[in-house]
């Protein structure tokens, strides 16, 4: 389960990493663009990503907390994600040319 976990986390970078990617290209980004490197920057960002999900996770572990880690860890992986690419487009449609 945490290994699906960790597989979707990339799958759903590499999704995000996409849309920037068409984003870029259709003339919203920059003008030095150089397709591929979104893609890098997945599992770049997915090192740090891992690490914080993985110290809320341990939370999981209390009594207070109604989750599990598991569900603790997909969550808020997916969240960071998420919210990175959201900076990511919104920082090349705002700032592009």
């Amino acid at each position: 389960m945490w290994i699906g976990a960790v597989v979707f986390l990339m799958i759903a970078g590499l999704a995000e990493a996409e849309i920037y990617n068409q984003i870029m290209l259709s003339g919203l980004g920059s003008e030095s663009y150089q397709s591929g490197w979104h893609f890098v920057s997945v599992f770049m960002a997915m090192i740090p990503i891992l690490i914080l999900s993985s110290i809320l996770a341990a939370f999981g572990n209390m009594e207070r907390v109604k989750s599990s880690p598991l569900k603790l860890f997909t969550i808020t992986s997916q969240c960071f994600m998420f919210f990175l690419w959201l900076i990511y487009i919104t920082t090349a449609i705002v700032y592009g040319n």
